[in-house]
């Protein structure tokens, strides 16, 4: 079962907020940016995430918030 970071459900296909500023090598996804929950690998324990633009990020689902209306 998939948590935010404040113990809230997350679910596929759901519409999610960036909790803080996450670098990589092609790019950075900015605090508060709205993305779409795609994928959960049980492997890494990482959420697939994709941003306005359809880039794809694998993040930590402590670093998304469920609740941002």
């Amino acid at each position: 079962m998939l948590k935010d970071y404040r113990g809230r459900t997350l679910q596929i296909g759901q519409r999610v907020r960036v909790e803080t500023d996450i670098p990589s090598e092609n790019g950075m996804l900015y605090k508060d940016s709205i993305v779409k929950l795609d994928e959960f690998n049980d492997s890494t324990k990482k959420i697939r995430v994709t941003d306005n633009l359809g880039k794809v990020w694998w993040i930590e689902p402590s670093e998304v918030s469920c609740s941002f209306l």
